[in-house]
């Protein structure tokens, strides 16, 4: 029941999805709670979305019906335009970016087992956002991923990619998804100090290398 996903998995990060699958089952007990919500943060191009994606299949194959939604689509403003209101002042950047409202209203919605909920989709191509509709009744589990999530209330499980900007800069590049500008090194030394702190918040993080590094 996953979205489909973002991007491809590679090896290292199925065994990873493989190690977090068994971790939510065994240690946090995940078929014990009702409809979980699972938060995966972490930096710009940690691999958050196919951390979520790898998950969630993961999950599905052992019949927990899992969702995916990602904070990208929560964004006030489509990412061309964010970008330039970040150039017009570096003040701009942080969670006050994204409609963390509004996102936690659809965490609740899953919760509830709503079936006709509309959410918002960004559109890189046009640089805007689309309108779905999502049914989340049938599905058991819920995971959220984006730079902030770990800061929504009353997530089940809390997981933190500690990988930083440096660690990432070729991952972000290779997704072309990206603005490769030179305010963007100084957008991303403000989102660490935003996003890091964060780590104390999880119950699972994992290093560089897409390994648990650490529990509770």
């Amino acid at each position: 029941m996953s979205d489909g996903g973002r991007a491809d998995p590679g090896p290292d990060r199925a065994a990873l999805a493989r190690s977090l699958a068994a971790a939510v089952l065994a240690e946090h007990a995940l078929r014990s709670l009702a409809r979980p919500v699972i938060a995966i943060a972490g930096e710009s191009g940690c691999g958050k979305s196919v951390s979520a994606t790898n998950l969630a299949r993961e999950l599905d194959a052992v019949g927990i019906a899992t969702g995916v939604i990602h904070q990208d689509d929560y964004f006030k403003l489509p990412p061309r335009v964010n970008h330039e209101h970040r150039c017009d002042n570096l003040a701009n950047v942080g969670p006050h970016e994204v409609n963390l409202a509004l996102l936690n209203e659809h965490v609740l919605a899953f919760r509830e087992g709503r079936s006709d909920v509309t959410v918002p989709m960004v559109d890189y191509p046009s640089d805007s956002f689309l309108s779905r509709r999502r049914d989340f009744a049938p599905l058991a589990a819920l995971i959220v991923e984006g730079t902030y999530v770990l800061r929504l209330p009353g997530m089940d499980i809390r997981i933190f990619l500690n990988a930083t900007s440096d660690d990432t800069r070729a991952r972000r590049r290779a997704r072309n998804r990206d603005i490769d500008a030179p305010i963007v090194d100084q957008v991303l030394a403000i989102e660490h100090e935003l996003i890091a702190p964060q780590a104390a918040l999880a119950s699972i993080v994992i290093d560089r290398e897409f390994r648990i590094v650490g529990r509770r």
